[in-house]
């Protein structure tokens, strides 16, 4: 993210240019890393991966329907009003084509999940593996909060990180469950945006309510799942690494305690 404050400070862009621009660099250093163990080839499979589109239908489900129904609640737990959502229903779509390609997604979830969490779940629990990618991911967002115009800039860093940290582990869940589907991160990831374009959460120069209602609601989730994976996450899925072509390090195999009971 350094380089989106050099653009912030040494240009005269717009700030959703520079944020469009800036949102690649997790995806292109998960690119980067694949190119490094596995060449061309592993950079294709890499990339090939963020669209296996055969699922459960439960997981299509979850992904698409989790966190719009999470907003919601928040958003009438806070007494909220002016939901694009209920105003403009036809905006769900292009929002989520746009979310999905250049509003953050694909931009960064090649490089958290289809790089960082799996090489980070080879050689740790998948909680402390979470915990590391959720830290990164907050901390590569700061910039954002010296940036007026973006949606961080209304919402307290303590909260954003915490709401981060708790959608990372139900990211990591769905993602190890799904037997490492990028397609299913695709989904989840994109529908926070779309929610948190068309469910209101934060007004300027008030305090964001809705927002810690829904951090709330995101760290009651994760907490449910660790629970009840006994802290694995679904991590015992991941024992079919090996069959997945082109995996970054095929042949290293999990700890013991990192994906068995």
């Amino acid at each position: 993210m350094a380089g989106v404050v050099g653009l912030y400070i040494g240009t005269r862009l717009p700030i959703e240019a520079i944020v469009l621009i800036g949102a690649f660099g997790p995806s292109l250093a998960g690119s980067y890393m694949a190119f490094r163990e596995n060449g061309w080839a592993g950079v294709i499979t890499l990339w090939k991966r963020g669209f296996e589109w055969r699922m459960a239908g439960r997981f299509y489900a979850f992904g698409l329907l989790f966190l719009p129904m999470i907003f919601l609640i928040a958003y009438w737990w806070s007494d909220g009003e002016g939901a694009l959502l209920f105003e403009r229903t036809w905006l769900i779509l292009p929002i989520f084509v746009y979310m999905l390609f250049i509003g953050g997604t694909i931009q960064e979830e090649y490089g958290w999940r289809g790089y960082l969490l799996d090489a980070f779940q080879l050689k740790t629990t998948p909680i402390k593996a979470s915990l590391f990618v959720g830290g990164i991911w907050t901390v590569w967002h700061t910039p954002l909060f010296f940036m007026g115009g973006t949606g961080q800039a209304l919402i307290p860093f303590w909260a954003y990180a915490m709401a981060i940290l708790a959608f990372t582990f139900i990211i990591s869940w769905l993602y190890n469950v799904t037997t490492m589907n990028l397609w299913s991160v695709f989904l989840l990831h994109t529908m926070f945006n779309v929610s948190f374009a068309l469910i209101p959460l934060m007004d300027p120069g008030v305090f964001p309510i809705g927002f810690l209602h829904l951090t709330l609601l995101l760290v009651t989730t994760a907490i449910v799942l660790i629970w009840q994976t006994h802290g694995h996450l679904g991590y015992d899925h991941l024992e079919q690494l090996e069959a997945v072509e082109g995996s970054h390090q095929p042949n290293v195999t999990p700890e013991p305690d990192a994906g068995k009971d």
